[in-house]
């Protein structure tokens, strides 16, 4: 056993009337591109999809389900690299990041696009299409931007509202003799094809002085479905010499959070951390991996977390996802899980905590053995590990809820809470007793894993508490789903 004291760490559905609608407000929606007063909404189209849960039209999901709801209230659904699609995904390749064309991918309930912009000749003869790294896309010309177009034009003649977000970035001149950088003729060419494409749809941040004008407006103030366009620069070089005014900054409008994905668990750990408590800006969540050999099963494994995150989300004010992004979402429930925080609001959380305040005994799913103090220590810095139950306090502990939405579990024989020590946010690394500090390394989310089982899920790591065996230290690691990660609860 260690002690810690001298080298830890710390780091520290209502309808909205139309009635009293501003004045000044309507006429810059109406500026905007938007329609105030709500639009009668005609029949829906084909459904894609269904989900275990219920049936829904997945082309107009946002307009069936949410019309009434700010834009700020709604979780858009995306998919990383949008036009970086292959017909192999078994395949090693990193850089292809989905199987279907991005008007599938609108059609089955994607909102949010991302798409890095690659340019290709000079001049009246320069082309686009998307990449990522070295390697190139499908193309922005002839087939991405049209089939988003096609998308549009068809939710439009249902009579709907939908509101799709593109994000272009990572501008790159691949022409023999450009320095990689966009040149004013690669913006040039790519504003007219932007305003060619979308002038119809887009929506005009031009005419809007501030982000409240599309983040409180509501899918019925619009006059048909809209596309808003952001950029993201990344280098002095690449500052737009030419855009459509009706596009704007992505940092102007999007808090994002990009997360350090070398290492399993760390999608989780980005999504409960990244706190976003802006009212200016939308969040985006990053839910994708960088895997150095198979994307497709990588993706997989990741998007299986998403069913914690949102059970997180359903508990913690401060986390708000109006953006995430999958790569594979085909083998995700990202569409309808955005569809189900968007009816219930990001601006809320849940009025039933998920534990009971009490004094349990902690169990694992796997082994039956419960969590104790090693021996019963009650210095700083004893570890946590599994046991045979004995009935002692040092087997009993005091889950609080901290206000987060979070928990701490105090034993009740030191008083003292489980602890990820020195805030480690790696694999394997023990759970002691320490202290309450508040800090996040001593909080946990509890998320229902089914049959009264629950996972916890350290705030500050995105880990959860993982045991092994009797007399074995209990320690963190990344998701994986496995009994030895799932825990019962026995009030004492």
């Amino acid at each position: 056993m260690v002690n810690n004291t001298q080298n830890r760490r710390h780091t520290t559905d209502e309808q909205v009337s139309d009635r009293n609608y501003p004045a000044s407000r309507r006429a810059v929606l109406q500026t905007a591109g938007l329609a105030v007063g709500g639009t009668a909404l005609g029949g829906t189209v084909m459904t894609h999809t269904t989900t275990a849960e219920s049936s829904f039209e997945t082309k107009t999901w946002q307009t069936d389900a949410v019309p009434e709801t700010p834009v700020r209230e709604l979780s858009f659904p995306g998919t990383h690299h949008a036009a970086m699609v292959t017909d192999e995904p078994d395949s090693p390749e990193y850089y292809d990041c989905q199987t279907r064309d991005v008007y599938t991918q609108l059609s089955d309930g994607i909102r949010f696009l991302d798409v890095r912009v690659e340019s290709q000749g000079d001049g009246d003869e320069t082309v686009f299409y998307g990449h990522h790294a070295d390697e190139t896309g499908q193309s922005l010309d002839e087939t991405v931007f049209p089939k988003i177009a096609q998308y549009l034009s068809a939710v439009d003649n249902a009579g709907a509202s939908e509101l799709i977000l593109l994000k272009l970035s990572h501008f790159y001149d691949s022409g023999a003799f450009s320095d990689d950088a966009f040149e004013a003729d690669d913006w040039e060419a790519l504003s007219t094809l932007l305003t060619d494409t979308f002038g119809a749809y887009a929506f005009d941040f031009g005419a809007v002085s501030g982000t409240d004008a599309l983040l409180d407006a509501t899918l019925s103030e619009f006059d048909g479905p809209k596309i808003a366009i952001f950029y993201r620069t990344l280098t002095e070089h690449d500052d737009p010499v030419s855009l459509p005014e009706f596009t704007a900054p992505w940092a102007d409008w999007v808090a994002s959070s990009y997360p350090d994905t070398a290492t399993p668990g760390d999608v989780l750990a980005n999504g409960v951390r990244n706190d976003h408590t802006e009212t200016d800006r939308l969040g985006e969540t990053q839910w994708i991996i960088r895997a150095p050999t198979d994307l497709y099963s990588g993706a997989q494994q990741t998007n299986a977390m998403l069913p914690l995150y949102e059970q997180v989300v359903s508990v913690a004010p401060e986390l708000n996802p109006n953006l995430i992004r999958v790569d594979y979402y085909e083998t995700s429930d990202i569409i309808p899980l955005c569809r189900r925080l968007s009816v219930a609001g990001l601006d809320g959380t849940s009025d039933t905590p998920p534990i009971s305040e009490g004094v349990y005994s902690v169990h694992s799913v796997e082994t039956g053995n419960v969590i104790e103090i090693t021996d019963g220590d009650t210095s700083d810095g004893a570890s946590a590990v599994e046991a045979d139950w004995t009935e002692s306090d040092h087997q009993r502990f005091s889950i609080q809820p901290t206000g987060d939405g979070t928990y701490r579990l105090d034993a009740v024989h030191s008083g003292k809470v489980l602890d990820v020590e020195n805030e480690g946010t790696d694999d394997a690394v023990d759970i002691i007793q320490w202290p309450w500090t508040g800090y996040a390394n001593q909080r946990w989310y509890a998320v229902s894993v089914g049959d009264d089982r629950y996972a916890f899920i350290n705030k500050h790591s995105g880990r959860v508490l993982d045991g092994e065996q009797p007399g074995a230290n209990v320690h963190q690691w990344h998701w994986e789903g496995d009994p030895n990660q799932q825990w019962t609860l026995h009030s004492r």
